[in-house]
C-alpha cells in the first residue's frame, strides 16, 4: 500500500469532512480577526495539529486498524480523549466562535425549551467533582470486556464510543485549561486536585491490562488482527498506551495548571 493511501478516508463520511472543514475555516476567521499584537501563532499551530490528529485517527486507515488491533484502538482513544482536545483548548478554540459567520444560528437564538436542559446537563458534567469521574469513568466503561466486545462489533455503538470520548475529552480539558477560570485563584487549586484525581485510576487500569496473564479482549480474535501479532502482545502494547502516555498527558495538564498559577501570581505581584 502506498504511504499516501493511508491518509485516504477508510469509510468516507461527508458529515465529518464538512464539520472539520468548517472548524478549520471558522478558526482561521477568528484568528484573523485578532489584532496583530494578540495573535499567537503557537496557539494557531496547536489548534490545527489537534484538529488534524482527530481527522487522522477517525477518518483514515488508522480508523480501520483501530477496529482490528487493540493497541491501535487505545492509541486512537489517547488522541481523541487526551491529546487532540488538550491541543485544541490550548490553541484558544474559543476563536471558532469569533469566526462564526454573521447570520448563522447562534446559541443565544436556540429556543429555551432546548437550551435549558442542555445548559443544565453541561453545568452538571462540568462540575469539578463530576468532571473527573466522567473523564475516568468513560475510559473504564468502554474497556469493560462485554461492553468493549459489543462496541467493536456494532458500527453504531463504535461511533458512539469514539464520539463520547472526544466530546468528554474536550469538555474536561476545557474545564481544566479553558479561559473560564482565568484569574481566579481558587480555580487553580481545584484544577490541580482534578488533575491529581484522574492520574491514579488511569495508571491502575493500564497496569492491570499490561500485567494480567489472561486475554481480556478476545473480540480481536473474532474479527482477526490487521497485522501478524500475538493476542498477548497486542494487549500488552494497548495496556502500555493506556498506562504511560495517558498518565503523562494528565501530568502535562498538571504542569500547565501550575505554570498558569505561577504566571497569575507573577501578575499579581507586579500590580
Amino acid at each position: 500500500m502506498h504511504s499516501l493511501s493511508y491518509l485516504k478516508p477508510w469509510e468516507f463520511s461527508p458529515l465529518m469532512v464538512v464539520s472539520f472543514s468548517l472548524l478549520f475555516l471558522f478558526y482561521a476567521r477568528g484568528f484573523r480577526s485578532l489584532e496583530k499584537g494578540y495573535k499567537n501563532y503557537w496557539q494557531l499551530a496547536s489548534f490545527y495539529i489537534g484538529l488534524i490528529s482527530i481527522y487522522v485517527v477517525s477518518h483514515t486507515y488508522v480508523d480501520y486498524l483501530s477496529q482490528y488491533m487493540f493497541w491501535v484502538h487505545r492509541f486512537q482513544h489517547l488522541v481523541l480523549h487526551h491529546l487532540a482536545p488538550l491541543l485544541m483548548v490550548l490553541g484558544a478554540s474559543e476563536l471558532v466562535g469569533k469566526g462564526w459567520p454573521e447570520g448563522w444560528p447562534k446559541w443565544s437564538s436556540i429556543p429555551f425549551i432546548i437550551k435549558w436542559p442542555c445548559t443544565c446537563l453541561y453545568r452538571f458534567i462540568q462540575h469539578p467533582v463530576i468532571a473527573p469521574v466522567v473523564f475516568v469513568g468513560l475510559i473504564y466503561l468502554w474497556l469493560i470486556p462485554d461492553i468493549h466486545f459489543a462496541a467493536m462489533l456494532s458500527k453504531k455503538l463504535y461511533h458512539v464510543m469514539n464520539w463520547s470520548m472526544l466530546i468528554d475529552g474536550f469538555l474536561f480539558w476545557w474545564l481544566v485549561l479553558g479561559p473560564e477560570w482565568r484569574g481566579e485563584a481558587k480555580g487553580f487549586k481545584i484544577r490541580i486536585v482534578m488533575m491529581l484525581v484522574v492520574v491514579v485510576p488511569q495508571q491502575l487500569l493500564g497496569a492491570y491490562i499490561t500485567l494480567t496473564d489472561s486475554i481480556i479482549y478476545d473480540v480481536y480474535d473474532v474479527c482477526g488482527r490487521a497485522w501478524p501479532i500475538s493476542p498477548m502482545e497486542d494487549q500488552i502494547y494497548g495496556g502500555i498506551v493506556t498506562w504511560i502516555p495517558a498518565s503523562m498527558m494528565s501530568v502535562l495538564g498538571l504542569v500547565l495548571v501550575l505554570r498558569r498559577r505561577l504566571n497569575y501570581q507573577k501578575s499579581k505581584d507586579n500590580e
